[in-house]
């Protein structure tokens, strides 16, 4: 529940109606920015505190999984629409959602690496990222990979299961936001290998 308010408050900026203006500044947010960045962190956080050394290389992974996800869809989405779709509307179609999917990818990963690096909303933008790419994922499957869910290939089963693998750990990222290693170890690989 907890969670549902968080994004309730994240996406529509809730105001006292205007009667009520006399006891709070004109059009201030319940909620700002910065407190729903603390909202986001608190989630998951116990006493025993110990920083997540894995969190660099799950982030890194992922990084990695939506560049070459997007430079693929960008450089090569004549094939991928013509695989997708036989109709030449369709498939015409299909190359301007991919061309604007991969440059949409390439915007967001490059915005959540910044956010990362430089403290700037990351847990914020990382939850959001994990709504979008819910809510991408399931209209993928239901009007782009439609077609091909009755006769899968090889290579749609992998594409699936790498966005499922994706997801997954975006979600045991954000459960760990609270856990995320200091500024100065967010680049460090070999986190989970020092002592």
């Amino acid at each position: 529940m907890r969670i549902l308010l968080i994004l309730f408050y994240a996406c529509v900026q809730i105001t006292l109606p205007e009667k009520s203006s006399k006891y709070m500044k004109e059009n201030k947010p319940f909620v700002t920015l910065q407190d729903l960045n603390d909202l986001i962190e608190g989630l998951g956080k116990r006493s025993d505190y110990q920083v997540d050394n894995f969190f660099p290389l799950r982030f890194w992974f992922l990084v990695t999984v939506a560049f070459i996800y997007a430079f693929n869809l960008l450089l090569t989405l004549g094939e991928i629409a013509a695989r997708l779709a036989v109709e030449p509307v369709e498939v015409a179609r299909l190359e301007k959602y991919i061309y604007f999917r991969g440059w949409f990818i390439i915007f967001v990963t490059v915005t959540a690496t910044y956010a990362y690096l430089s403290d700037w909303y990351f847990n914020i933008i990382i939850f959001c990222m994990f709504l979008i790419g819910s809510m991408n994922f399931l209209f993928d499957f239901f009007t782009v990979y439609y077609g091909q869910i009755g006769t899968p290939t090889n290579l749609l089963t992998a594409i699936i299961m790498l966005r499922l693998t994706v997801m997954f750990v975006v979600f045991v990222s954000i459960k760990n936001l609270s856990r995320i290693p200091e500024k100065k170890d967010r680049m460090n690989l070999l986190l989970p290998f020092r002592k």
